[in-house]
């Protein structure tokens, strides 16, 4: 599984924006192209006492404007460091599950999973995303294995099966999985734990 992250934009981006969308709506922008020159021309305002009333009232709204925004990028770089630490739990928990954990799209080809199945497949990430379930059967089981994923793609409750895998070191391992449909996407979410060897 892979983090997506959230992207926070400096004040110059984001001055840039905001002037973009003023022009998109045809609004006025004959006004300073700096702040500080800006400052000046509201000084020069308050320096009028036809005007001073006005823009010191503007200044006020533009300072109290201001404060609401350092608290609104306060209050989201907060939530950013929430998310991420929530999500790196999140990582952590289903990589130190007991269990195998797959998705698989519509087709069968493995699209994420967790640590535990990597284990139990014996290979690295980059050797199966993509691949189907089938590459670690039987031939003799795939289209049993076909059928229990094409029922549990509509299934909202697990749908069990005893699979019989070929891991990477080709050795052979007995596992009790369950499938059922993918309630985010298309596809089927898969788990299995082994089972006990009888000696």
């Amino acid at each position: 599984m892979t983090s997506v992250p959230i992207s926070i934009h400096s004040p110059s981006v984001l001055r840039e924006r905001a002037q973009a969308l003023l022009q998109a709506k045809g609004a006025s922008l004959t006004a300073a192209k700096d702040p500080s020159t800006a400052l000046r021309v509201l000084f020069d305002l308050a320096s009028s006492p036809d005007t001073a009333h006005d823009a010191l009232a503007l200044l006020h709204e533009l300072q109290v404007h201001q404060v609401e925004l350092d608290l609104q990028n306060e209050e989201l770089q907060r939530s950013r460091a929430e998310l991420e630490s929530a999500w790196a739990y999140q990582l952590q928990w289903h990589d130190a599950s007991p269990s195998a954990q797959l998705v698989l799209d519509e087709a069968g080809c493995l699209l994420e999973c967790n640590a535990g199945a990597l284990k139990s497949l014996n290979q690295d990430i980059q050797h199966v995303l993509g691949k189907r379930l089938e590459t670690w059967l039987a031939a003799g089981d795939v289209p049993g294995v076909q059928a229990w994923l094409a029922v549990a793609q509509k299934s909202d409750q697990p749908v069990s099966l005893c699979l019989q895998l070929h891991a990477a070191d080709q050795t052979m391992r007995s596992v009790c999985a369950a499938a059922q449909a993918n309630p985010m996407a298309p596809g089927v979410l898969v788990a299995w734990v082994d089972l006990p060897s009888i000696s």
